[in-house]
């Protein structure tokens, strides 16, 4: 009886993924004269803003909110009533036309209220009420729902509650602050908060200004030719990814490419070659500026990414399976950007 959603992400979103990363051998192009396949437009002494940021005291007074919210601890209630935003503990039997139906039935299920986890009315309807009591809840499930013997079927359920959980908010004290940061007053901690939000706030738009710079070296640059063998490889891995998509969605390629209006092959075809053609600058323009600038990132910085890879849960096999490439290839596309984005950035004119 929960809400069943299929989330259909745009297929563009795979292109991006694979175009802001890497694919093949570590020193990917080593093997070309790259002023054969590029020339680079301007990339040094480009015209940038200046960061300038501010931070308000209402925006430091939310993310105090914030950290303390994070803080909160539950209190267990086995009496009182319902509110939003509490985590019910219930019991609950749904019922058409006086019988049970499968999928509607279940005991000692944690419930927040107010996450729209169940259908609409099932939340709303148990705010209020009393913890340790029993209620009926006339409802009607959407006409889209995904059981066709549920979808827009009025039912009841019967539900229990038997007891509540409530976040506890701690206040913001002197002593709060001792226990959970790196200063000792309240005072200091609006200070604190407020460097920290400036810090945010000026990574953001430092990354905003790289982004456009970046965007402005890769326009104004020209591709002479491109690499056959590693245009062949990138659409067939956009090619993968598409197969990939179809299979999480339980779709067959064909059907996949039809809802997004590629089911014209020449279209189709044109589409992959630019978004191959469209990574494959991208990748020259960077590693071209990186060779003649010497640009080059340290065994630390690559084994402190590797480690921040295998704490989020990947190994080898599982990231390839991912992101369609090996960690290596990874990490060297990712470090060389982050050298020649941070080299056109810090050689730019601020204006």
């Amino acid at each position: 009886m929960k809400k069943r959603v299929l989330a259909v992400t745009a297929i563009i979103c795979m292109f991006v993924m694979v175009c802001m990363t890497g694919c093949g051998s570590s020193a990917p192009y080593s093997k070309y004269d790259m002023s054969e396949y590029v020339k680079l437009g301007e990339y040094k002494g480009l015209e940038r803003a200046e960061i300038n940021v501010s931070v308000s005291d209402e925006e430091v007074d939310t993310k105090i909110q914030s950290n303390l919210e994070a803080a909160a601890e539950t209190e267990e209630k086995t009496s009182g009533t319902v509110k939003e935003g509490d985590t019910a503990n219930i019991d609950y039997e749904g019922k058409l036309n006086g019988k049970a139906f499968d999928g509607g039935t279940a005991e000692g299920y944690d419930l927040e209220i107010g996450s729209g986890t169940f259908i609409a009315g099932f939340e709303e309807g148990l705010v209020g009420k009393e913890i340790g009591g029993t209620y009926d809840l006339d409802l009607t499930f959407p006409e889209d729902y995904s059981s066709a013997d549920l979808a827009g079927k009025e039912v009841v359920f019967t539900v229990t509650v038997n007891s509540v959980k409530t976040p506890v908010v701690p206040e913001l004290t002197d002593e709060w602050v001792k226990e959970n940061s790196s200063v000792k007053t309240v005072d200091e901690y609006r200070i604190f908060i407020k460097e920290e939000l400036t810090e945010e706030k000026e990574l953001s738009e430092k990354e905003n200004i790289i982004a456009a710079l970046w965007t402005q070296v890769v326009d104004s640059s020209e591709m002479l030719q491109y690499p056959e063998k590693e245009l062949k490889t990138y659409i067939e891995e956009i090619e993968v990814q598409y197969e990939a998509a179809a299979e999480s969605y339980g779709m067959t390629k064909d059907e996949l490419l039809a809802a997004y209006g590629l089911d014209d092959e020449e279209v189709y075809n044109q589409q992959n070659k630019e978004a191959a053609q469209t990574f494959i600058k991208e990748q020259m323009v960077m590693y071209y500026i990186a060779q003649l600038e010497g640009l080059t990132y340290t065994d630390e910085e690559a084994e402190e990414m590797r480690a921040a890879i295998s704490d989020a849960g990947y190994d080898e096999e599982s990231f390839r399976e991912y992101y369609g490439q090996d960690i290596d290839s990874y990490i060297d596309s990712a470090l060389t950007y982050s050298k020649v984005a941070d080299f056109i950035y810090n050689n730019a004119v601020v204006k």
